[in-house]
């Protein structure tokens, strides 16, 4: 596997991710609910069956089309970051993880790194065969790269639902260390020879972190505001997404 990252895009900004595996295709993340079709066309037309689903961490947007999936094919493995599997009952995942993961497991031909921040859980994947690098919300690419603790107005839903932002950033700059040659973010488009724009995104954040009080202040906030997050905020992120 020498490509890119075979990417599924819904509204232009939610992002999942197919990678095809000896025996069939693991689902790195599975979006919101009607991912499923487009799942479903890619495996009857090339044939490979889908074998499993790893999630970057448990938020509604990254595990739409869970519930749909696994019971459409109940052997379906189920893999998500162990600090998250709470949290994916509490957003509304009917669907009991088969696996949770710790850093430096592996998933198939995809190695599990430790990325807390965003969620408790998160985790990142990186898959050595063709040096993509599934990032999940550490990063985000919507409108540029940058690390999901920076507030972006034009996109600043994952900031409100980051849940450490200081521990963002440091999970940031550990993927520095990554020799990516592809950024599979979970919003925005793939980047092709990324460390260059990482490093910016990361330095930037942390300047942010270590001068104004204003931005740490903001950012304690939303982090502490995470913890009320419940459907009817879903409810809302859904609507957004469907008017891009």
């Amino acid at each position: 596997m020498k490509g890119a990252p075979l990417r599924l895009v819904q509204y232009g900004l939610v992002n999942s991710y197919l990678v095809a595996e000896d025996d069939g295709f693991t689902l790195v993340d599975a979006g919101l609910p009607g991912l499923e079709r487009s799942v479903k066309r890619i495996v009857k037309s090339t044939g490979r069956p889908l074998k499993r689903i790893t999630l970057t961490h448990g938020h509604t947007d990254h595990f739409g089309a869970v519930d749909t999936l696994k019971a459409a094919d109940p052997h379906l493995e189920i893999l998500v970051g162990t600090e998250d599997r709470r949290l994916l009952a509490e957003r509304g995942c009917r669907t009991l993880p088969t696996h949770v993961l710790k850093d430096g497991d592996r998933v198939g031909s995809l190695l599990v790194i430790a990325t807390p921040g965003h969620s408790p859980g998160h985790v990142a994947y990186y898959d050595e065969r063709n040096g993509a690098l599934y990032a999940g919300d550490t990063f985000v690419n919507v409108p540029r790269l940058h690390v999901a603790s920076e507030l972006s107005m034009v996109f600043p839903l994952p900031t409100f639902g980051t849940h450490d932002p200081a521990q963002t950033v440091r999970s940031a700059r550990l993927l520095l260390d990554i020799p990516a040659r592809f950024l599979a973010a979970g919003h925005g488009p793939v980047l092709t020879d990324p460390l260059p724009a990482m490093r910016r995104a990361v330095e930037a954040a942390e300047r942010s972190r270590d001068g104004s009080p204003v931005p740490r202040m903001v950012a304690g906030a939303v982090g502490r505001l995470t913890s009320v997050v419940t459907s009817a905020g879903t409810a809302l992120q859904q609507r957004v997404f469907r008017k891009h």
